[in-house]
């Protein structure tokens, strides 16, 4: 069974709900799970970086990988800076960022390769990946996830995940 995220309009709690939900089914499974954190992709909307996260990335990586037994299930949650959610606008200046909750069999190295190509990301600060399998706390991940709830559309966050 996959479970995708449903496109219909919803309220910021259903979207809320949705990140809770989809973020619980991924820890629970039994692969590595990867914190990951993506600055400076050059993506001016959170629209372009779903986009360009959903069908550039993932639709790769699964399709390089559909032949094998690796997994890949995953929830991207892209936030805008700071700035933006200690006021009342999104600047037009402002790129946003996102950040990946990533369960995989593929090595860390694989992962990050396919990144640095895809999005053509060439400072060390601007990938961030730690594997939170076995924090204590990974369970109060979710909430640093949705701490900018208040300004999530429909595209501010994706999942597919194989259950």
């Amino acid at each position: 069974m996959i479970l995708k995220k449903n496109n219909s309009p919803k309220t910021t709690q259903m979207i809320e709900q949705d990140i809770r939900c989809s973020f619980h089914k991924i820890i629970t499974l039994n692969n590595p799970i990867l914190s990951i954190t993506l600055n400076n992709t050059d993506c001016r909307t959170a629209k372009e970086l779903r986009f360009n996260l959903t069908n550039r990335l993932f639709n790769k990586i699964h399709k390089d990988y559909k032949q094998s037994f690796e997994v890949l299930n995953y929830l991207y949650v892209i936030e805008y800076p700071t700035i933006v959610s200690m006021g009342d606008f999104i600047p037009n200046s402002c790129k946003p960022h996102t950040h990946i909750i990533l369960e995989t069999t593929l090595p860390i190295e694989v992962i990050k390769e396919y990144i640095i190509t895809i999005f053509k990301i060439k400072g060390k600060k601007d990938i961030y990946i730690e594997d939170i399998t076995k924090r204590n706390d990974k369970n109060n991940y979710v909430n640093y996830l949705i701490k900018q709830k208040e300004l999530f559309t429909i595209d501010n966050y994706n999942y597919k995940i194989c259950i």
